[in-house]
């Protein structure tokens, strides 16, 4: 069988591979859009302290 192909639910490595996937999906988004994230948030307050700065 390929690594890529679905197998049905009565397999008994069915659940493993189903989490195996998850983790691997999880993984790969969550870093790179928490760090991107994280620098609009940073690159928000800044911003926001600056003009209230300048307007006071």
């Amino acid at each position: 069988m390929e690594k890529g192909s679905l197998m049905g639910c009565c397999n008994p490595n069915y659940r493993k591979t189903v989490n195996e996937q998850e983790e691997n999906v999880n993984l790969k988004g969550s870093d790179s859009l928490s760090l991107f994230i994280k620098i609009i948030i940073i690159a928000i307050v800044i911003a926001g302290g600056l003009i209230t700065v300048i307007l006071v």
